[in-house]
This record gives C-alpha cells, sequence and structure tokens, in this order.
C-alpha cells in the first residue's frame, strides 16, 4: 500500500476518503443526515475502523453547512458528538474530519452529478500532485456511480491513484429495476463492480441479486472474476451508537408527553420512508402499510398506536393524522425525527415494521430496532428471511411478499409479543452478522488496514 504519511509526532498514518451517498432531503431540498441510512451507515463504519487502527484518518464527505450554503438540518457534528469529541479535528485527536460539498438534493440526479472543479478543490488534489498535501492511501466510494469520475479526477489532478473500495447500497438489476430504465444505474454499477480493486455489498442477498443479473449480461470468466474480489459488508449498525444513552433535552416531546399520546398501548413504530399517493416511490412498503393495512388492523383489535418516522417527509405528519389518526396514528413531532427522538422511541416500541420486497436488504433501522428490543415485522424473503431462519423464527409470522396476510400476522406478532420467537437468538443472530462492531475487523482486513 502506498503513501503511508507521517505525524508531527513521528508516527506512521494512513488516510482513507470516504465519499457518501445521501438521499434523506425535505422538501426544501435540505439533507436530513440524522435520518440518512446512507450518512449513518458511512459514519458508523469511521467509528469502528478509528477504534480498531489507531493509525488510521478519516476525512468523510458531507453536504455543505456552512454560514453560506446550509444543506443540513443538523450539522455532522451534533448527530454523534461523541465520535467527534474524541477524534473530530477542533477538538479531538484529528483523525475525523468533514469534507463540505454541494450535493444535489434529489436521490437519482446525485448518482449523475459530479462538480468536477468543486469537488477538486474540496479534495485539494492539485496540491496533492504539488507535494503540498498528503495523499489518500484508499478511497471508499458508496455510491458505484461515481468510481470512473472519482478514478479520473485522482489521475488527472492529483497524479496518482490510491486503491479504490466499492460500497453498492442495492442493486438496480433490469430485472427488478429501483429507477426509470431512462437513468438506469445498472450498467454504472457493473463497470464499477469490475473496475474497483475491491467490492463491498449490503448483504449477501444484494450480492446473490448482482451476480444471477451479471451472469445474463456478462462472460462467466468476467463475473467470475468480479466475485473473487467481493464480500458482503453489511448495512449494518453501531451497538455503541443504538445503545448510548438518549438525550432526553434534545428531543421536542418528553418522555411524560410520549407516555400520555400511547396511553399504555402497544406501540408499533414504521420507521421507514412512506411514499405513495402519488408523491413517491413506495418502494419500503410503509405507505401501503399506513394506508392498506393500518385499516384492517384496527377492524381487528383498538389496542395499539401506530408511530412513523417517516424521514423524507414527501407526505407530511399532519397529512398522515389526517388520514391515518382514526386508524390509531400518533405524531409526536411536526417532521422527521432526530437521532435521540428515534432511539427513544425505538426503545419505547413493541412492534417495528419491515415490509421492503424488492429492495433485498430491508433497511438499516430493521436491524437497530432488534438492537433496542422491538419485535420485527417482516415480509418472507431476500435477507429478512435469511436472519429470520438462521434465528429460527417461526415462519407463520412472517408475512407474504404480497402483504395478504400482513394484518393478520401483525396482530398475532402484538398478542405474542417477544414470546413469538426468541429474541436473544435474533439478537444474537444481526449482532454478528449485522453489526459493525462485528464485520468491520473482516472488512479492514480486505482494505489492508488490518
Amino acid at each position: 500500500m502506498h503513501g503511508k504519511r507521517v505525524t508531527m509526532k513521528g508516527m506512521e498514518h494512513k488516510r482513507l476518503l470516504v465519499q457518501t451517498q445521501l438521499s434523506s432531503y425535505d422538501t426544501k431540498g435540505i439533507f436530513n443526515l440524522e435520518c440518512d441510512s446512507g450518512w449513518q451507515m458511512a459514519i458508523s463504519r469511521c467509528r469502528e475502523m478509528l477504534k480498531l487502527d489507531p493509525t488510521l484518518h478519516i476525512d468523510i464527505m458531507c453536504p455543505q453547512c456552512d454560514e453560506l450554503n446550509i444543506q443540513c438540518k443538523t450539522h455532522p457534528t451534533d448527530i454523534h458528538p461523541d465520535l467527534w469529541a474524541k477524534h473530530g479535528d477542533m477538538d479531538g485527536d484529528g483523525r475525523l474530519r468533514y469534507i463540505e460539498h454541494n450535493i444535489i438534493p434529489n436521490a437519482l440526479a446525485t448518482r449523475y452529478d459530479f462538480k468536477w472543479h468543486h469537488v477538486v478543490r474540496m479534495l485539494q488534489l492539485s496540491e496533492q500532485k504539488l507535494g503540498l498535501n498528503p495523499r489518500y492511501d484508499m478511497v471508499l466510494v458508496n455510491d458505484p456511480m461515481h468510481l470512473r469520475t472519482f478514478r479520473a479526477a485522482f489521475h488527472v489532478l492529483a497524479g496518482y491513484v490510491p486503491r479504490f473500495f466499492v460500497h453498492s447500497h442495492f442493486i438496480d438489476c433490469p430485472s427488478c429495476p429501483k429507477f426509470p430504465t431512462e437513468a438506469s444505474l445498472w450498467l454504472g454499477q457493473v463497470e464499477a463492480a469490475l473496475r474497483a480493486d475491491w467490492n463491498f455489498w449490503q448483504c449477501s442477498s444484494a450480492l446473490q441479486e448482482f451476480e444471477r443479473e451479471a451472469r445474463k449480461l456478462l462472460r462467466d470468466n468476467v463475473v467470475d472474476y468480479i466475485m473473487s474480489k467481493s464480500d458482503p459488508w453489511d448495512d449494518g449498525y453501531s451497538i455503541d451508537e443504538i445503545t448510548s444513552s438518549v438525550d432526553v433535552q434534545k428531543m421536542r416531546f418528553t418522555p411524560e408527553e410520549f407516555r400520555a399520546k400511547t396511553a399504555n398501548k402497544k406501540i408499533i413504530f414504521v420507521p421507514n420512508r412512506i411514499g405513495g399517493k402519488g408523491r413517491s416511490s413506495d418502494y419500503t412498503n410503509c405507505g401501503r402499510f399506513m394506508f392498506k393495512v393500518l385499516p384492517e388492523l384496527r377492524k381487528l383489535r383498538q389496542d395499539f398506536v401506530v408511530i412513523a418516522g417517516n424521514p423524507n417527509q414527501k407526505i407530511l405528519n399532519n397529512e398522515l393524522e389526517e388520514w391515518c389518526g382514526g386508524d390509531g396514528y400518533v405524531s409526536l413531532v411536526p417532521d422527521s425525527f432526530t437521532r435521540d427522538e428515534y432511539k427513544f422511541v425505538a426503545k419505547n416500541s413493541d412492534i417495528a415494521v419491515g415490509l421492503y420486497t424488492e429492495d433485498t436488504y430491508g433497511g438499516t433501522a430493521a436491524r437497530e430496532c432488534i438492537e433496542l428490543g422491538c419485535t420485527p415485522a417482516w415480509t418472507d424473503c431476500n435477507e429478512y428471511a435469511s436472519l429470520a431462519r438462521k434465528a429460527c423464527f417461526d415462519e407463520r409470522l412472517l408475512i407474504a411478499p404480497g402483504l395478504s396476510n400482513a394484518a393478520s400476522v401483525v396482530s398475532e406478532l402484538l398478542d405474542h409479543g417477544k414470546n413469538a420467537y426468541n429474541h436473544d437468538k435474533l439478537l444474537d443472530v444481526v449482532r454478528k452478522q449485522c453489526s459493525y462492531e462485528s464485520t468491520t475487523p473482516l472488512a479492514m482486513k480486505w482494505m489492508g488496514l488490518l
């Protein structure tokens, strides 16, 4: 590995650049990092890597948050203050630094947007070529569509090419497209997989989906080559972070108000994006749950309330209250949750709804909520089914992919709670397969850091 640098204290260190793929923003185009799984995954990986390698320095890219152009609802240093206090370049040991750059608040357009001069200036690539700033040893690209542009920028303006690791957050393949055909990411993801020094995939199910689709397009020996430099690195969570204490002073509702609104009823938490109603894609199926399944469940029982995370706010909370209030929905805040609010709600909920069917992974919140004690209401497909079966989860308590039995299954889960399955067994499976405490050492080994 080239480019080891020396600190003022004489200790050799390595430099990692983390490019982030962000897609959680409000109707005003302001990014909500505390509710963005892409940011939470990236920063939590940084947390573990910094812990395991004391010689590692990380620069992580984020939306602009200076006084002239505020793109973030919450400043990055205010979301995980303990991490920045320990490793930030202001108060900590200087091993973690954020690099602001302008990001288009459009989940599709941002994949094709690379402001060459702006990004090069932010990364100080020309200064690296002149030897005025230390080089990066490696780059972790979280948006495969940007691998080619980053490689070219380093080659042309920095005069060198670091090692590139590509993380594929999901697969936009022809048989299960996530974006319109006119703007498909498929061929870009294939190119990135070919050109990366190493590929990380969000889970085994996603890697299997990619391999299956790639063999329809490429020769077997080419796919075999990609597979030889591929490994799942679960889009998981940090146990330390998600179980850290909640700062109730940062919440916009008090624990007493929460208890009053939930009235000692069982709590169903719907953490992911709510789509539908012609506003946005409902790939999470949370819109279908709120508008179709919830009325059916309300006919079966009255002893529950529903709280929605609704991070993208394409459908506003006051609209949910108007449309779903009669079916048990309660609103705690006017918009999306802060990190402390999210943790408090998840920790105090009984059921966490996860209904992804097209996306093979099923969301980071599904793992975090189990860590905080929730019973999962999952569909019987992809990674949900894999985790459930490893934990010997009763298959009758998995929801059919078409959601035909969703109301009855959720009702049964409400009846039995954690007694419906061995929660400790599922928690053990999730921790071993999904927590960064468990998965990061192997990933760092592939990166040459351990």
